[in-house]
């Protein structure tokens, strides 16, 4: 590997750590919730949901962008978004006018989900591509676990102190300003065309239909968890963000293996990382203590850098190179779709099942994995054969 390589890693593994800021400020839920007393719970989470919409919207026109506008500008663009938008809550007391800074956030995000992946098929191939890949999961990783620890001990301090926890992307926006090369975009100033126009396949739209269905369920943790704690007293904002936490290092643990899990048993990956999610989740639902609560989050860590990888690396073989940065978009709206869906979708499911709904949320998306894993199961069945078909000489 040689030193551009190297230093496009760093920029993007750096890159990787703002993928999950949606979710930031999910340990100090509970405490803004104190804070605006007069919003209900379904609002209160719209500070999650609601930048996974703008995302929705975002995300195609940033598949255009990039023809006509380098990568990293459009990076350091997104970047800037996510200080201001992720940092001016803090100094707000309207939730309306928060709702909107929520919703810069969303813009910044959109960039960097769409662009991360993108960045790693256009400078990485083969077995590379997907232990990168693997690392960049770990990143996300990693930046979940330091925004969900460090906002849940925010929170202590203030309702308002926890948004600051998006700070840290100005360390970031210098890793890429000083390590991302500048590579020039699809499209020349002069619009020269490209050899190749952008084109998405069944398949591409089969994983974006996969990450809808899937982050229906994936947000749970995020939406319910520090409401589940305080229902069930098992523990403050600081420890729910210990339990998202402990969620991230699983992700960061697995982030390493993904590659040799992948060379182990190939397209089944995705159908494994589905079943352990539905066990971690039945581990958080039924946990009558703390340490079982972290011992499902960790598992459930696990499970996201499973699912996230495998699909980011089967849109990105399923279509040229060249529409790469569109089948990412479109990927990453289906799971901005599924994210704000949670909420809607999974607290009327879990009231009928029961009067406890931050737990039945729960194992309404333990239900849901599992059909998928299932499902996941087969395909991941038929797609090895095939491959042994064609390593098979005839």
């Amino acid at each position: 590997m040689n030193q551009v390589q190297n230093t496009t890693r760093i920029a993007i593994l750096s890159i990787g750590t703002l993928l999950m800021g949606v979710v930031g400020i999910a340990s100090g839920l509970a405490e803004i919730a104190k804070h605006f007393s007069n919003v209900s719970q379904t609002s209160i989470q719209l500070l999650i949901t609601l930048p996974c919409i703008v995302i929705i919207f975002v995300n195609p026109i940033i598949g255009k962008l990039d023809e006509y506008i380098s990568k990293k500008y459009l990076v350091q663009f997104g970047i800037v978004c996510f200080l201001v938008g992720g940092m001016a809550p803090a100094f707000l007391e309207s939730f309306k006018l928060i709702l909107v800074c929520r919703a810069i956030l969303g813009i910044g995000i959109a960039i960097t989900q769409v662009l991360s992946s993108a960045l790693v098929a256009e400078y990485f191939s083969g077995n590379e591509r997907t232990k990168v890949m693997g690392q960049l999961s770990s990143a996300q990783m990693l930046g979940c676990a330091f925004m969900f620890f460090v906002s849940g001990y925010l929170a202590l301090i203030g309702w308002n102190i926890t948004f600051y926890v998006h700070g840290f992307a100005l360390i970031v926006l210098i890793c890429v300003t000083i390590f991302l090369p500048n590579k020039a975009p699809a499209r020349t100033s002069d619009n020269t065309e490209v050899e190749e126009k952008p084109k998405l396949t069944p398949a591409a739209w089969g994983w974006t239909i996969t990450t809808l269905i899937f982050f229906i369920g994936a947000m749970t943790l995020a939406n319910f968890v520090a409401f589940y704690m305080t229902d069930h007293q098992l523990g403050s904002a600081g420890q729910a963000g210990q339990a998202t936490m402990i969620f991230a290092i699983g992700g960061v643990v697995m982030g390493f293996l993904y590659g040799r899990l992948v060379e182990l048993v190939g397209h089944l990956a995705l159908s494994i990382g589905l079943f352990l999610g539905t066990a971690s989740f039945i581990v958080i639902a039924l946990s009558p203590n703390l340490p079982t609560l972290y011992c499902g989050s960790f598992l459930y860590g696990a499970t996201v850098t499973i699912v996230f990888a495998s699909i980011m690396m089967g849109t990105s073989l399923s279509v040229s190179p060249a529409t790469v940065p569109l089948a990412m978009s479109i990927v990453v709206m289906g799971q901005n779709v599924g994210s704000f869906a949670n909420p809607y979708l999974i607290s009327p499911l879990a009231r009928m099942i029961g009067s406890d709904m931050n737990k039945y949320a729960f194992i309404v998306a333990a239900l849901l994995f599992i059909v998928m894993g299932g499902a996941a199961l087969l395909w991941g069945i038929v797609q090895n054969g095939k491959e042994r078909g064609i390593a098979q000489p005839s």
